[in-house]
């Protein structure tokens, strides 16, 4: 007998009974099921959990700070009604300025000159804090910490004649690595200088004039001699007065003593801030904009002008970059002009702001090809500088005096005017004048056959150009004696060739 559980009967069709009598057989069809959620619910969904996600890390880690650093988070007090402002002390009551310097000495510290940061002193004021140091000769004294009190408002204090301060925000601080400060050094030396030791910092200043945001902007500085140098260097410090809060931005080195400045640049409203780090003839100039950033506590960041990413798919505007890296300020400046003229749409307010950073360098390095030089190979570098090949070129054959000078100019410092000559020659390639300079640089560096045989090979050269150079070349005092074969890999290395 068959198993009737192995093969149970069919299940019947539903049958329509008609009006003759017949059977109608009705086949079952299967509904496609509606979508229960959309992409935009999904979407929503989404953005409320890592919201709500984010407001749960903000209050974990302001709950976190409450306890264990409250004056981190004393930006709360402002939100809070009277009767719930905490103390960001950690200590019952707020101090008068004469505690509160008493309490420094007790530990080993001093306070500084105070700055106020609104108006006067007497509702707010930074406050640097000061170490000796021992077994020292000069600049004992450096700045271990900035401090921001304000005046208290708690009920026990209100009916007291002396005024009282909580401490609102601090910053512990610490100098840039030596290194950094070394570093504009290097560029033209291509020396490693430098360790990463901080230095100290022994000088607060404020930024007067007009600066960009709500809250009030500090250096921090201190002076290093290297060399004939008197080196300038510190970091720059900003007060945030919506949030209380003293927030770290940049470090910054100037070999020339300048301090950095706020300044306008690119009209776009805002001042920048400069940082002049300029080694004899060659312009550097860090420009930074105060930019909106999506952080609550910090919500303002410097962010650099810089040449190293195009914006733009054009041939013009790249090759303008690739100049002003190579220090051609105004090459550069002449094609974004040029390129501005012909569709100006294509300037955004991002290229405009790197176009306006090269004019200011460009302006220097102008200012310098037009000064009278007492020294032909001063001349003739600042001519370089600012892409004034030919007439560098006129000073070198106006006498064998001034050939011998600007010979030994290349061979001590061929390198820096060796990259400008590869540059333009990558954007301009059959320049004569700038064929005429490299040659120039191998015949000083590794003589006269070498300097041949770099114009035969380089492609593509007119005839009359080699005819050209060799006379100039006829000009020099010959091979330099360190690169003899002996030496000839380390030279042909440093200049590239």
């Amino acid at each position: 007998m068959a198993n009737s559980s192995s093969n149970p009967a069919p299940k019947p069709y539903r049958q329509n009974h008609t009006k003759q009598g017949g059977v109608k057989r009705v086949s079952k069809k299967l509904k496609k099921k509606p979508e229960r959620k959309s992409w935009l619910v999904s979407a929503i969904a989404l953005t409320v959990l890592m919201g709500s996600g984010a407001l749960v890390v903000t209050f974990a880690w302001i709950s976190i700070q409450f306890i264990l650093n409250p004056y981190q988070v004393g930006w709360l007090n402002k939100f809070l009604p009277g009767w719930a402002q905490f103390s960001t002390t950690g200590e019952e009551r707020p101090h008068t300025l004469k505690q509160i310097q008493g309490s420094l000495k007790e530990q080993g510290l001093e306070a500084g000159q105070i700055f106020p940061l609104k108006g006067d002193t007497a509702s707010s004021f930074l406050l640097p804090v000061l170490k000796k140091h021992s077994n020292c000769q000069s600049d004992c004294q450096s700045i271990v910490e900035l401090r921001v009190y304000q005046r208290s408002k708690e009920l026990e204090v209100k009916s007291n004649s002396e005024k009282y301060y909580r401490l609102a925000s601090q910053l512990p601080v610490v100098g840039p690595e030596e290194s950094f400060v070394l570093a504009p050094f290097a560029k033209t030396t291509d020396e490693d200088r430098g360790s990463s030791l901080s230095l100290p910092l022994n000088t607060v200043g404020r930024f007067e004039g007009e600066t960009p945001s709500s809250g009030v902007w500090f250096y921090l500085r201190s002076d290093r001699q290297e060399g004939t140098s008197l080196i300038a260097y510190g970091i720059v410090v900003y007060y945030n007065s919506d949030r209380s809060l003293l927030q770290f931005m940049l470090p910054w080195t100037s070999p020339n003593g300048h301090l950095p400045e706020w300044r306008q640049v690119t009209g776009g409203g805002n001042k920048e801030l400069i940082v002049d780090r300029t080694v004899g003839l060659e312009p550097q100039l860090k420009i930074y904009q105060a930019q909106p950033v999506k952080y609550f506590l910090n919500p303002i960041e410097l962010e650099e002008i810089a040449f190293k990413q195009p914006t733009l798919k054009h041939s013009v505007y790249r090759d303008a970059l690739l100049l002003a890296r190579s220090g051609l300020w105004t090459p550069a400046l002449e094609r974004l002009e040029s390129l501005k003229k012909r569709q100006k749409k294509l300037f955004s307010p991002l290229v405009q702001s790197q176009m306006d950073a090269i004019r200011l360098h460009s302006q220097v390095t102008k200012t310098q090809a037009t000064t009278i030089w007492a020294s032909p190979s001063q001349e003739v570098l600042a001519d370089i500088i600012d892409g004034r090949w030919e007439k560098a070129l006129q000073v070198f054959k106006a006498s064998p005096q001034n050939a011998q000078e600007v010979s030994s100019l290349l061979k001590a410092d061929g390198d820096r005017i060796w990259k400008r000559v590869e540059t333009e020659l990558q954007v301009n390639p059959k320049r004569q004048s700038v064929q005429a300079w490299g040659a120039l640089i191998v015949a000083a560096r590794l003589g006269k056959e070498r300097a041949n045989t770099w114009l035969s090979q380089h492609s593509p050269i007119a005839e009359d150009t080699i005819t050209y150079t060799q006379g100039l070349i006829e000009l020099l005092d010959g091979k330099d004696p360190q690169c003899e074969p002996s030496h000839a890999e380390s030279c042909e290395y440093n200049t590239g060739f």
